[in-house]
């Protein structure tokens, strides 16, 4: 490099490190949390959006989103196999349980609209938590089958520098289920619901005719 454009590198340096000193704000230290394990082997393909956001990846990946909704699960075993069958059945628990979720806050919220018009008027309540775990109990029952395999992901991990073990392997699921067959799902969730509740029943039926209908509208504000 010839002497003038040495200086000049040397000259655009020092004029750059003068610029930050005084424009530049107080360097924060960031805590960075340390890994709790190291990967030893994983499947081919690595990492994909479907982990995070399946419906998301669906749609960006043109599957038929119009019929199927799209859940992922995961599981952890010493065993491979394991582990996935695990992360399969996790999906149905997932499904199951935001059915029953969104069920409840519907059936409370047909409840507060009605007692609104009502003038004997009557407090609104959510079911219990174990209540909607019994219907996400029942409701896993009946979909075990509906569910089909689309992608599988496996990472196998030593957690042994944290006091774990030195290999469990960890599997993700993504899993496409029928439209109909959750919109059953919610139908179904309704039913049980409210069946030992006449009163109830009573007040808020009409208001939920269209409740499997508006599950779809439910999901797509949870991406």
């Amino acid at each position: 490099m010839r002497n003038d454009m040495k200086l000049v590198v040397v000259s655009c340096a020092l004029a750059l490190s003068s610029f930050l000193g005084c424009t530049s704000a107080p360097v924060q230290k960031v805590e960075v949390e340390a890994p709790q394990f190291k990967v030893l082997d994983a499947a081919k393909g690595g990492r994909e959006a479907w982990l995070d956001n399946p419906n998301f990846y669906a749609e960006k990946e043109g599957l038929n989103t119009k019929d199927f909704y799209y859940y992922t699960g995961d599981a952890q075993s010493a065993n491979k196999r394991m582990a996935c069958e695990k992360a399969h059945a996790d999906t149905v628990d997932d499904i199951s349980k935001q059915v029953s979720v969104f069920v409840d806050s519907a059936v409370a919220r047909a409840q507060s609209d009605s007692t609104s018009d009502d003038t004997t008027g009557t407090t609104s309540a959510s079911a219990s938590s174990s209540e909607t775990s019994k219907i996400s109990s029942q409701l896993s029952k009946t979909i075990v089958g509906g569910i089909e395999k689309k992608k599988q992901y496996w990472e196998q991990r030593d957690y042994s520098q944290v006091g774990g073990a030195k290999s469990i392997y960890t599997c993700w699921v993504l899993a496409q289920v029928a439209k109909k067959d959750v919109e059953q799902m919610v139908q179904r969730a309704r039913t049980l619901r409210l069946k030992d509740d006449p009163e109830l029943k009573n007040k808020v039926d009409a208001k939920l005719n269209t409740i499997d209908k508006d599950f779809d509208s439910y999901i797509r504000k949870q991406q």
